[in-house]
């Protein structure tokens, strides 16, 4: 049966992460974390996201930024450094109402947001500091509490065109969460068992990513975008609660 609701969770993930470059951890650890205990469930997605983010690298490799792509992917990897550590040391409880909060924000950000720009900006100083700081700072929350960036996806959302915003979130994703497993597996948060769960939804993740890849040309980005914000905003509420 965990095997079957980490698939099922993991399904739904992929499809979002291959549509919008997000939403693969947010939706399989708001989901998880109300059936198993917080800290079983976020080092194995951190696990299986390392495996999205690997496909997603050859599904989005045409679209690279690779000069915004770096910084936000050195600076989301530093962030995680640090909010691993509250992982390991924080009370459980502490750690699901932040995940709730987190998740409201994105439920915020997907139902009311500003519509992504049409062209790319220029690449400053203005733009990269932008870029480094929002990065550093969803870093934290990645580490902490496993779920999607928030400050990154609102500085990607308001900047960039939808297919560019992927990329960058993609190629910083993809050293994120090798950065973000191998700091767990420091801390013995990952156990075998742990990898053999995450190993086990990499197959139905490819058919997820493939799915998501094909729509995100083919269905606007916000309207799905605020269907999956409302879906987690129940969740999201029950865990703020508690």
């Amino acid at each position: 049966m965990q095997i079957l609701l980490f698939n099922l969770a993991a399904l739904v993930g992929a499809t979002a992460q291959g549509l919008t470059g997000f939403g693969s951890g947010t939706l399989m650890v708001s989901s998880l974390v109300l059936i198993y205990p917080f800290r079983d469930v976020v080092p194995v997605v951190a696990v299986v996201a390392l495996g999205t983010n690997l496909v997603m690298m050859g599904l989005a490799r045409r679209e690279f930024d690779w000069r915004r792509g770096p910084i936000a992917a050195l600076s989301l990897s530093a962030g995680i450094l640090g909010g691993a550590q509250l992982l390991a040391v924080l009370p459980v409880d502490i750690l699901q109402r932040t995940l709730g909060a987190v998740i409201l924000c994105y439920v915020v950000l997907n139902v009311f947001r500003t519509p992504a720009p049409e062209r790319m900006p220029a690449m400053g100083r203005a733009d990269a500091s932008g870029l480094a700081g929002s990065s550093l700072f969803a870093g934290v929350i990645v580490g902490a509490v496993g779920v999607s960036p928030i400050p990154l996806l609102i500085y990607t959302n308001m900047r960039y065109p939808k297919r560019y915003s992927r990329s960058i979130l993609t190629m910083a994703f993809l050293l994120g969460s090798a950065v973000q497993a191998a700091i767990y597996s420091h801390l013995g948060l990952l156990k075998m068992h742990s990898w053999w769960l995450a190993a086990s939804c990499l197959p139905i993740i490819l058919i997820g990513l493939i799915a998501g890849h094909k729509l995100h040309y083919r269905v606007e980005q916000k309207t799905f975008s605020r269907i999956l914000a409302l879906v987690l905003a129940l969740p999201a509420l029950r865990l703020v609660i508690g």
